[in-house]
């Protein structure tokens, strides 16, 4: 059974603790909002949107939205169809069971979910047959993973490890950042490595219960410094397989990822008392620019946002109603607050 090596150093230690912390504030925050399907949307698309630009996808993040929603763009079939396909596998690992064993065909089915329509059926879902290497951008090698006949059993072992009473009893956080760089270590496939390895992870968190409501983008992290995830991936090879910086590196990532989504939802701050509604995405924009700016006009918004004077008032009509917004005058002077202004 695979055995990894690191330390739990104190600042790891309070890394963790402090994650834990943010998840368990953003669970007490969301429970029963009607806005959580747009905020789980959102963060399904920049999570994907992550992932795939690590791995060289040139679509963006506007364009990665128009995906999910069900739109057509102009872009490469490869490229809308490995955008399709990250999103049906976040789509299958939110829907998997809490507490379940990872099994093998699993991780073989996502990999198959990730790679369908990019790679050969022989290749998708399938470990590689012919030896890969890792190159940096001027095609040098800079690592060169084991061989084909090593990977399905350095798979194997590495569940046997993810499965065990030793990982069970390990903080998910810690668990999922050494499944992934194990798992992308070993790059058992012929392509998509990178890609299955961060999806473990998420699962992980996930099936381990370190979840918030599926709203934290942890491949955001990777992707703002894409340079600093590939030093960090290497380091701990290294320095002999030793994760205890990595591991470091990856709770940091946690950190600021549930902070970026407790400050997302602050900046909504709608904790008044008001009936259940379901905000689209231009009146959380009309609700943080309210509290940007204080007291605004109607042509403010109109400017702002390059909507009409009745798309304005049309969308801002049930925030008035449900007393998010308070609406002071009747004419083009009329000027808008939240309640707390």
């Amino acid at each position: 059974m695979y055995k990894p090596h690191f330390n739990i150093s104190p600042r790891l230690l309070s890394l963790v603790t402090l994650a834990a912390e943010i998840r368990a504030w953003i669970n007490s925050a969301v429970v029963d909002v009607s806005w959580l399907p747009i905020l789980q949307r959102e963060t399904a698309a920049r999570l994907v949107h992550s992932s795939t630009a690590i791995e060289g996808n040139p679509l963006t993040l506007t364009e990665v939205e128009a995906i999910a929603r069900g739109e057509e763009i102009g872009a490469k079939a490869k490229d809308k169809q490995e955008i399709l396909n990250a999103l049906a596998a976040m789509n299958w690992i939110w829907n998997r069971k809490t507490g379940a064993h990872i099994k093998e065909s699993d991780l073989l089915h996502l990999h198959r979910i990730l790679t369908s329509k990019i790679l050969p059926d022989e290749q998708s879902g399938h470990y590689k047959t012919r030896q890969n290497r890792i190159i940096d951008h001027r095609g040098i090698t800079i690592y060169t993973p084991p061989p084909p006949d090593k990977a399905r059993p350095l798979t194997q072992k590495l569940l046997d490890w993810i499965n065990s009473k030793e990982s069970v009893a390990l903080h998910p956080v810690i668990v999922g950042a050494i499944a992934h760089h194990r798992l992308v270590s070993i790059h058992p496939f012929a392509d998509g490595n990178g890609r299955i390895s961060r999806a473990l992870a998420i699962w992980l968190l996930y099936s381990r219960g370190f979840d918030t409501h599926h709203l934290f983008a942890l491949d955001e992290y990777f992707e703002l410094e894409r340079q600093r995830y590939y030093q960090k991936t290497q380091q701990a090879r290294d320095l002999d397989d030793d994760l205890s910086f990595w591991l470091e590196y990856v709770a940091e990532g946690v950190v600021e990822t549930l902070n970026k989504v407790k400050e997302r939802i602050l900046s909504l701050k709608i904790a008044i008392a008001a009936p259940r509604m379901l905000l689209t995405k231009r009146q959380e924009d009309i609700l943080r620019f309210l509290r940007d700016r204080g007291r605004v006009k109607a042509p403010d918004m109109e400017k702002t946002f390059s909507l009409t004077r009745a798309r304005v008032s049309q969308i801002i009509k049930p925030l008035i109603d449900a007393g998010l917004v308070i609406r002071e005058g009747q004419t083009r002077a009329t000027t808008y607050r939240l309640p707390y202004a």
